[in-house]
């Protein structure tokens, strides 16, 4: 969160598939309604007279996070985690949040739209209440607000990677500038790869394997599947990987030569399973890292409305 003034916050918020982050926090993206109040305050928002458990649990992978109410309340608790931080109840907020590079300039008004309205929220998560004014949605690109706050220390030639649960995007930035018509997104992610893995597994041993209990060998949590069907689901990874590398290369990029930086939370799944170290690699695995150049890039812009 960045203060603007005495009534006015930016918040970056990356709405995963399956994570929510902000710029200090990092929850699942789980969302159910209650039929009754939740006997435990933790996590149980308030909204219109309906409770919900929001941040609970993963929800099940979705090609459209506007698809239904889930992402506007998992945005509202994202802004109170936030608030709560700075002992806020009240707020004008700028909204910072991103989209798939190839997917930008098609689904950025629909989701201006889906975030705007209402614009005047009051609810409570917590045990806190809270009331909001959205005043501005601001979306930027994936992946190019990564790294933002760093572009003007980039000399020279970078291929910048993120690795998201819908997309792959790619952004080319020379010498700090984005150039935009080398960058790109490849539409096969993690949502894709778990869906394949799930397929395999079910090919090979007969057993329908939750996205929860594959999520964990991604993420090198603690698991409860037998040792063969996680060496299997770690071999398919390193497919996956080595795939991704080749269909770089045919976008014309030498994985040898070129400085590549895989940025956010796929950034440490490509360091794992990458089966090739290249000195010219490097890794920076900050899941925190679109929310925070979101907000970046938002108070820019705010700067240079206020001056014009």
């Amino acid at each position: 969160m960045i203060q603007i003034d005495d009534e006015t916050v930016i918040v970056g918020v990356d709405l995963g598939f399956q994570f929510v982050k902000t710029r200090n926090y990092v929850f699942e993206n789980g969302c159910k309604a209650m039929k009754v109040e939740p006997s435990v305050a933790d996590r149980t928002m308030r909204i219109s007279g309906r409770y919900y458990k929001v941040g609970e649990g993963r929800s099940g992978l979705s090609e459209d996070m506007t698809d239904g109410e889930e992402g506007r309340l998992l945005i509202y608790a994202s802004i109170a985690k936030e608030m709560r931080r700075q002992g806020l109840k009240k707020a004008e907020i700028i909204l910072a949040v991103g989209l798939p590079f190839a997917n930008y300039g098609a689904e950025k008004k629909k989701l201006i739209r889906y975030l705007q309205e209402p614009s005047d929220v009051c609810f409570s998560y917590e045990r806190g209440k809270y009331q909001l004014h959205i005043k501005r949605v601001i979306v930027f690109p994936q992946c190019y607000a990564a790294i933002a706050p760093r572009l003007k220390n980039m000399q020279g030639e970078y291929l910048i990677v993120d690795i998201g649960s819908k997309t792959v995007d790619l952004v080319l930035v020379k010498d700090g500038i984005p150039n935009e018509s080398r960058s790109t997104s490849i539409e096969r992610a993690i949502v894709k790869w778990i869906r394949h893995i799930q397929a395999e597994l079910q090919s090979t041993y007969g057993r329908q394997i939750p996205e929860n209990e594959i999520m964990k060998i991604m993420t090198e949590e603690v698991n409860n599947l037998p040792v063969d069907i996680a060496k299997s689901i770690q071999g398919l990874l390193r497919d996956f990987v080595n795939d991704l590398e080749g269909n770089i290369t045919e976008l014309g990029y030498d994985m040898d030569y070129t400085n590549i930086i895989y940025v956010g939370g796929g950034a440490s799944i490509a360091r794992k399973y990458n089966t090739k170290k290249r000195s010219n690699v490097a890794y920076d695995c900050d899941i925190k890292a679109n929310a925070k150049g979101y907000e970046f890039l938002a108070e820019q812009m705010v700067k240079r409305w206020r001056n014009e």
